[in-house]
């Protein structure tokens, strides 16, 4: 026995891609637009996006046009590469720039086996307070509400 056919999503005769708002959300998918919001701008149902990204036809149309973009894309990620090659070919260049520089190496020789950059070699770096250790330290202080540490001022002026 045979499974029962799904009917058409489209059942004017037309193929879904000749419809101007198919069109439109093939599109913006294309340029990298989730499929809810792309299904929004265009004014389609998210549930009817998602079965038009069903259809066999739109998938290969979908993918041929994705394959378009990345080949065409492909010219300027050789050049930044290179861009970026030289860089750390330069007098003066930092480790973590010449360790970008030899990554981007291996990639323009197509060997992109172990392309994970790590900069800092793992230490964790965050973004806050730098806390300056210079000199002897006078030992513990207690920081109160009033800014005083048993009656001296945190910070002295100069008068």
């Amino acid at each position: 026995m045979s499974k029962p056919a799904v009917p058409p999503i489209n059942s004017s005769g037309k193929t879904l891609l000749t419809i101007p708002r198919v069109r439109q959300l093939l599109n913006l998918l294309i340029e990298g637009e989730r499929l809810e919001d792309a299904a929004d701008k265009v004014g389609i149902r998210r549930h009817r996006a998602r079965l038009i990204m069903r259809d066999p036809a739109v998938r290969r149309q979908f993918m041929r046009e994705i394959e378009v973009l990345a080949e065409s894309e492909r010219a300027r990620n050789i050049l930044l590469r290179r861009t970026v090659r030289d860089r750390g070919l330069e007098p003066g260049a930092t480790a973590a720039t010449m360790k970008v520089a030899l990554e981007a190496a291996r990639a323009l020789d197509g060997s992109e086996e172990g392309s994970g950059i790590t900069i800092n070699g793992g230490q964790n770096v965050i973004a806050g307070y730098v806390i300056r250790l210079d000199g002897p330290a006078e030992g513990p202080r207690s920081v109160g509400l009033s800014g005083t540490d048993s009656g001296k001022p945190l910070i002295e002026h100069d008068e």
